[in-house]
């Protein structure tokens, strides 16, 4: 089982994403840098972050450095690529 905070300005990306991934995903929301990082701060549980906006990116690696996986979707990006991206953290 997989948790992961998708944080994005677009509320539909969480609704696309949840048919394209394994249906063992767990997925939280946020919207905008601060929401995400309070999330991160409240939950051990995330083990990912799915996003569309690179200023998310880089406030989680300046306020969180380390280990936690961050996939940055291109704009426009299909859930099946999302979905790949995602799982491709398993072989990283």
């Amino acid at each position: 089982m997989r948790h992961l905070l998708v944080s994005s300005e677009d509320e539909a990306l969480v609704e696309r994403l949840r048919g394209a991934l394994p249906p063992d995903s767990v997925l939280f929301s946020a919207r905008g840098v601060e929401d995400t990082l309070e999330r991160l701060a409240r939950s051990s549980r995330v083990d990912a972050v799915v996003t569309d906006d690179p200023e998310i990116v880089a406030a989680i690696r300046d306020d969180l450095p380390g280990t936690l996986p961050v996939v940055l979707l291109p704009a426009g990006a299909e859930p099946a690529d999302a979905a790949h991206a995602v799982t491709a953290l398993d072989d990283a």
